[in-house]
């Protein structure tokens, strides 16, 4: 006769072999490497008809949303661009006494420093600086370069993204061609960006009028904050392979 512990001992490690087995055997993995491009739908100027399509490398145009990325590049450019040329008056340079104006104790008043405090409302700014000051942070180029992918990727997945094959100008400088560019595709309460890589002197004196919701941007001076306030994004297929390219993969 067999123990009940032995026979208890034989049966758990008889179905811990059997779920083991079965899970090993039972699940085919199917791996698949995933796509080196996606596909984008080139348009003509100013029409927007869609010509072909064109692939774009998936390192580029298939990247997670990633909040946290965005938020430093964001911060980067915007530390880069303080002058840092303000001068403010310390308590000590505001030209008052340095005696308290009431005694320590017996006053019946909260205790209180002298005339150029930060807390009083004439008195001096609290760490004031000296200009010049350097509120320029550092970021790593690869962390940028992520920010430019995930802001183009996520203006992909959203449909904002608007590939053209021609040039990205108007044949006018007239303001009727953005005002009809504008009412043709409802677009004139949204925010556009027009990504240029070549002189559009008609489409600059064309959008005078539309100043506040246009912006046009040389790809050279591209930063992170003019894509993710865009709602439509408009840029050549020769620039979008330029910044692809000259990103980090």
């Amino acid at each position: 006769m067999f123990s009940k512990n032995l026979i208890t001992s034989i049966s758990k490690s008889g179905i811990s072999k059997l779920s083991t087995a079965t899970a090993a055997s039972g699940v085919q993995i199917h791996a698949q490497a995933p796509p080196k491009y996606i596909l984008t739908t080139l348009r003509s100027f100013p029409s927007l008809k869609p010509q072909t399509f064109q692939p774009i490398p998936s390192t580029f145009l298939n990247q997670p949303l990633r909040r946290d990325i965005l938020w430093k590049a964001v911060v980067f450019d915007a530390d880069n661009k303080r002058v840092g040329a303000s001068n403010p008056k310390g308590r000590s340079d505001m030209g008052y006494s340095r005696k308290k104006l009431l005694p320590q104790k017996g006053s019946g008043k909260a205790r209180s420093g002298d005339r150029g405090s930060p807390i009083r409302h004439d008195g001096g700014v609290a760490l004031a600086r000296t200009a010049p000051n350097d509120h320029t942070s550092d970021l790593p180029k690869k962390v940028y370069d992520l920010a430019l992918k995930v802001g183009f990727s996520d203006k992909y997945r959203n449909g904002a993204l608007i590939v053209v094959n021609d040039k990205l100008d108007f044949a006018t400088s007239d303001p009727l061609a953005t005002e009809m560019f504008l009412k043709k595709f409802q677009l004139k309460n949204e925010k556009l960006l027009f990504v240029v890589d070549e002189e559009c002197s008609n489409m600059v004196q064309s959008t005078e009028k539309y100043a506040k919701t246009i912006d046009i941007v040389d790809k050279y001076a591209l930063e992170i904050k003019d894509i993710l306030n865009a709602h439509k994004v408009f840029i050549h297929l020769d620039t979008l392979q330029w910044i692809a390219n000259n990103v980090e993969h």
